[in-house]
């Protein structure tokens, strides 16, 4: 290649890919890795600090209930007296599964 001129500058063997390509993939499995741990110790974390209690977050904390508290012993007796789900569902703005 030298005797036409072209000079050698830049060309490399395959074992120079290869190790390229070795080192790429390491590196990505190295963040790779680094994100789990990181993830897990932020959720450990997180779960930590809502058995806390007040002030550090509430574990099981759920929906606010449909029915509000002050209303739920009026549905319970209506039912008992006879009245639908449906009907008390329609009363009080619920779905039939809140009642």
């Amino acid at each position: 290649m030298l005797t036409r001129g072209i000079a050698n500058s830049g060309v490399r063997g395959t074992g120079d890919l290869l190790s390229t390509v070795k080192f790429m993939v390491q590196t990505l499995a190295a963040a790779g890795e680094l994100q789990r741990d990181l993830q897990r110790e932020l959720t450990y974390d997180g779960l930590t600090r809502a058995k806390g209690g007040r002030g550090q977050g509430q574990q099981g904390r759920h929906r606010r209930p449909a029915v509000v508290a002050g209303k739920v012993d009026a549905v319970r007796t209506a039912y008992l007296e006879g009245r639908s789900i449906t009907a008390l569902a329609r009363d009080h703005d619920v779905s039939r599964g809140a009642i």
